[in-house]
C-alpha cells in the first residue's frame, strides 16, 4: 500500500492484519462443550449479509431488501450489475453507459460509487466493471443506510456475495451465444476433499463481446478462486480472489436537440465511433480472508480483510454542448437543434477527445465483529459489535481533455472527425486522495416478547481525508466525525404477517471538486445527514411473500453548482472562472414512496413483482426549481414475471416479464419542462433442461430482451452538468447452454 501521509494511526501492515485474523484462542477450540460451526452449502440465501444484523432472516429485519440469487442472475442472463433493474421496481438506471462502470439509483437517489458498495460485507470501489459469473448472489439494501456504513448516499447498499465451496462436487460448464455473435465460454468448479476440511471453488469465464451498438466490440476474462479450511469443529478459515479484465469502448448519450426532446432514433448509434477513439480497460484484483471462531453456544467472532486493487483507462471521443454554426448560440448543457443540420431529429455535438490512463485505486478493510446472545432484565437480546478500519488511495495521472473541441458530429453516428493533430497532451491535473476511515458499531435485537422484537443500532465514524492535485496544487485535508443511529421494532400479528417501523440517519461527506473555476475548490464541505422513516407489513407465505411498505426520505441537496453572485447559471460555471461555488445546503430532496412486492408459486405457475410510486421533490432558495421534480427519477416503476412449467414436455418451461416506468424529468423548473415519456418493454424467456444421467444436467435457455424492440428513452442522468438521454436496447437474443458433468 503507498500512502502520501504514513503514521502509525494511518498504516496497515500486514503484521496488524495477521494479528487481528488469526487471534483463535486455543482453549475456546478445546472446550468439548462447544457447537460446531455449520457451513452452509450458500447455495440460498435465507439471511442477508447486507442488512448487518448476522444470521437473522430477512423476513424478520424491519427493513427492505432484495436478495438475487445465482438462479434468477443465469435466468437474466445478467452480465452487469445493470442488468438487474428489471428485478426490483426500487432500482432503477442512474447512468448506465454501454461499456462503462454501472450506476445505481435506489428509491431516486443515485448510489455513490465509493461508498455504497460492498463485497462479502467490506467497503468496495465501484468505480470499475464488477463480474457477475463468480458471484452466489447480489444483495440490495433499500433506504438509509448509516448503521452499515460510515458514509454513504441515502438510496441504499449492494452486497456482492461470491460463491463458496460446496459440500459435493461441482461441475459445470457454461457456454453462450447473442446478439452480433457474442460467445461466452465459463467453468465453476467446487467440492470438498474426502475428508471434508478443505473446500474449493473455481470460476473462470472469457466472454468475447459484439454487441449491436455500433463501435463497441470487446473481450472481457475472469479468473476466481474461493478456499476454505475448518480449522477444527470451532474454527473456519476461508479465503478468495477474483481477478477480472474488460476492454471494450463506451457509449456516450445523446441530448435534447435545443429545446426539443428528439424522436428515438436507432438505439445502435454510437458518437464514440471515431477513427481515433479508443477502447477503456478496467483490471480488478480483489480479495478477502476470513476467520470464523465459535466461542461458545452463545457467542461467536469474526474477522475479516479484503483488498481491492484497480488499474483503469478512462478514454472517449466526448460529445458535450454545441456551438451552432447557423445561429451562432452556444449550448452548454445540450446538442444544436435539427435546423444546425436541416435534418428532422438530427442535431449536432461538439466532439472533445477525453483520455485518462493509468487510473490506480486501491482500497483495503479489516474488521472485527463479536456477536451473540445474552439476557438481561428479563429480556433475550442478540449483540453485535464491532471495529471496521478502511484506507482508500487513488493515484493518477494528468488527463488529455482538450479545452476546445476536434471537431463537430451529426447525433446520427454519420460523422468521421480527422485524428487531431497535434495530438492533445496530457496537462489537465486530476486530483489523487487518500481517506482514512474507522467506524465502530453496536447492534442490538430485543425480544420483548415471542411476538414483539425491538432494534437498535449506532455507527460511530473518524475520517481523515487528503486530497492534491497531481501538479501538486491545491492541497486539502480535513478530519471529521459523526454518529448513525437506527432504530427499529416489529410485532408478529400472526400467521406470518408482521408489522414493522424503522428510522435511521445516515451521512454524507465531500469537498467541492479541484477545478479551478471553484471559487472554494478542495475545500470541505459540511456533513450532510440524510434520514428515513419506514413502516410497513410483510408475510411469509406456505408458496410465497410479500411486502408492502411506505418510506420517507430527506437529503440535503449538495453539490448544487450556483454563481458567487447567487443567480442560479449551472451550465455557464465552466465559462466563469472563480466564478462558481459548491454550495453546502440548498434545501432539500424529499422522496416519499410506496413499494409493494411479492412471489407466489400456484401449481405449475411462479410468479412474482413489485411496484414503487415515487414522490420526489426539490426544496430551494431557488425559486425556479423550489417544489419541482429533480431529473432522472421515475414517478413509478412496475416489474412483473412469470414461469410456466410445461407438463405435457417434462423440464420445459416458458416465462416472461414486464417492466413499465413512469415519466422522468429531464429538465423542471420554472422556464423550462422536458419529461422523457412512459415505457414499457416485454422481455421472454424459453427454458428447456435436460437430465441424461445422475450426474449429469443441461439446461438450455433461450432469452428475448425487449420482444417487440420498442424504441424508448431509458433515462436521462445529468454529468458535469450536461443533459443526456440514453435510449432502451434494441431487441437482443440469446441462447445459453449449461451442463454439469
Amino acid at each position: 500500500m503507498t500512502c502520501r501521509h504514513r503514521s502509525p494511526t494511518h498504516s496497515m501492515t500486514p503484521c496488524a492484519v495477521a494479528a487481528l485474523l488469526l487471534m483463535s484462542p486455543v482453549a475456546w477450540a478445546q472446550d468439548a462443550s462447544l457447537q460446531p460451526v455449520v457451513v452452509n452449502d450458500r447455495t440460498s440465501a435465507p439471511v442477508a449479509d447486507v442488512t448487518g444484523f448476522g444470521d437473522v432472516p430477512v423476513r424478520e429485519v424491519p427493513a427492505s431488501v432484495t436478495v438475487i440469487g445465482r438462479e434468477q442472475l443465469d435466468a437474466l442472463g445478467a452480465r452487469r450489475l445493470a442488468d438487474l433493474t428489471t428485478l426490483d421496481a426500487s432500482v432503477t438506471d442512474g447512468y448506465n453507459a454501454p461499456g462503462y462502470w454501472d450506476f445505481l439509483s435506489i428509491r431516486g437517489y443515485t448510489l455513490n460509487q465509493t461508498y455504497n458498495y460492498r463485497r462479502e460485507g467490506l467497503p468496495i470501489s465501484a468505480e470499475t466493471v464488477i463480474p457477475l459469473d463468480n458471484k452466489e448472489r447480489i444483495e440490495i439494501l433499500k433506504g438509509t443506510s448509516g448503521i452499515q456504513a460510515g458514509t454513504s448516499a441515502p438510496g441504499g447498499l449492494v452486497n456482492y456475495v461470491v460463491k463458496r465451496p460446496t459440500e459435493t462436487p461441482l461441475r459445470e460448464l457454461t457456454l453462450g451465444l447473442s446478439e452480433r455473435g457474442s460467445r461466452l465460454l465459463a467453468l465453476d468448479l467446487g467440492g470438498r476433499t474426502d475428508n471434508k476440511v478443505i473446500g474449493y471453488r473455481l470460476n473462470i469465464a472469457h466472454e468475447d463481446m459484439r454487441p449491436l451498438i455500433d463501435a463497441t466490440n470487446g473481450h472481457r476474462d475472469l479468473f476466481a478462486l474461493a478456499l476454505d479450511a475448518r480449522v477444527s469443529r470451532d474454527t473456519l478459515v476461508a479465503g478468495e480472489f477474483e481477478w477480472s479484465s474488460q476492454t471494450q469502448a463506451s457509449v456516450p448519450g445523446q441530448s435534447l436537440l435545443g429545446s426539443q426532446l428528439p424522436a428515438v432514433g436507432n438505439p445502435n448509434v454510437n458518437l464514440n465511433n471515431q477513427p481515433w477513439s479508443k477502447p477503456n480497460n478496467f483490471d480488478n484484483l480483489t480479495g478477502t480472508l476470513r476467520v470464523d471462531q465459535q466461542i461458545n453456544q452463545a457467542w461467536s467472532w469474526q474477522a475479516q480483510y479484503g483488498r481491492q486493487k484497480l488499474k483503469s483507462n478512462d478514454r472517449l471521443a466526448y460529445p458535450f454542448g454545441c456551438s451552432d454554426p447557423v445561429s451562432g448560440a452556444y449550448y452548454a448543457d445540450r446538442y444544436c437543434p435539427s435546423s444546425s443540420t436541416g435534418k428532422a431529429n438530427v442535431g449536432l455535438a461538439d466532439i472533445y477527445q477525453f483520455e485518462s490512463n493509468n487510473e490506480r485505486r486501491t482500497q483495503q478493510a479489516a474488521q472485527f465483529k463479536l456477536q451473540g446472545n445474552l439476557r438481561w432484565g428479563g429480556v433475550q437480546h442478540q449483540v453485535s459489535t464491532g471495529l471496521l478500519r478502511s484506507v482508500l488511495n487513488n493515484r493518477f495521472g494528468f488527463q488529455a481533455d482538450g479545452s476546445a473541441p476536434v471537431g463537430q458530429a451529426t447525433t446520427d453516428g454519420q460523422t468521421s472527425i480527422p485524428s487531431p493533430n497535434p495530438p492533445l497532451a496530457f496537462i489537465t491535473p486530476n486530483t489523487n486522495r487518500d481517506e482514512y476511515s474507522t467506524e465502530l458499531f453496536v447492534q442490538d435485537m430485543a425480544r420483548w416478547t415471542p411476538r414483539f422484537v425491538t432494534w437498535a443500532g449506532l455507527r460511530h465514524t473518524e475520517l481523515d481525508r487528503h486530497n492534491i492535485q497531481t501538479d501538486g496544487g491545491q492541497e486539502t485535508r480535513y478530519r471529521q466525525s459523526f454518529n448513525s443511529p437506527w432504530l427499529g421494532a416489529s410485532y408478529d400479528l400472526g400467521s406470518g404477517l408482521s408489522l414493522y417501523g424503522s428510522w435511521g440517519r445516515g451521512t454524507e461527506s465531500a469537498v467541492a471538486p479541484n477545478r479551478p473555476y471553484y471559487a472554494n475548490a478542495g475545500s470541505a464541505i459540511p456533513v450532510a445527514v440524510s434520514t428515513q422513516k419506514e413502516i410497513g407489513f410483510k408475510q411469509a407465505l406456505a408458496q410465497g411473500a410479500w411486502q408492502l411498505n411506505y418510506f420517507d426520505i430527506r437529503r440535503p441537496a449538495l453539490y448544487e453548482t450556483q454563481l458567487a453572485g447567487g443567480s442560479s447559471a449551472a451550465q455557464l460555471c465552466p465559462n466563469s472562472p472563480t466564478d462558481c461555488r459548491i454550495q453546502s445546503f440548498d434545501g432539500d430532496a424529499h422522496h416519499q414512496g410506496l413499494e409493494l412486492s411479492g412471489d407466489l408459486r400456484l401449481g405449475a405457475w411462479r410468479l412474482g413483482g413489485s411496484g414503487m410510486w415515487l414522490r420526489a421533490v426539490r426544496d430551494s432558495a431557488d425559486a425556479s426549481i423550489n417544489g419541482h421534480t429533480p431529473s432522472n427519477v421515475p414517478s413509478r416503476v412496475l416489474r412483473l414475471r412469470a414461469d410456466y412449467s410445461v407438463a405435457q414436455i417434462p423440464g420445459l418451461s416458458v416465462g416472461g416479464g414486464i417492466s413499465h416506468e413512469g415519466p422522468r424529468k429531464v429538465i423542471d423548473n420554472s422556464a423550462e419542462q422536458v419529461s422523457l415519456p412512459s415505457w414499457t418493454r416485454v422481455d421472454a424467456l424459453l427454458s428447456f433442461q435436460q437430465k441424461l444421467s445422475a450426474d449429469t444436467r443441461t439446461v438450455w435457455t433461450l432469452g428475448v430482451t425487449n420482444l417487440f424492440d420498442r424504441r424508448y428513452w431509458r433515462e436521462s442522468p445529468t454529468s458535469y452538468g450536461h443533459l443526456y438521454l440514453y435510449p432502451g436496447a434494441a431487441r437482443t437474443l440469446r441462447l445459453t447452454m449449461k451442463t454439469s458433468f
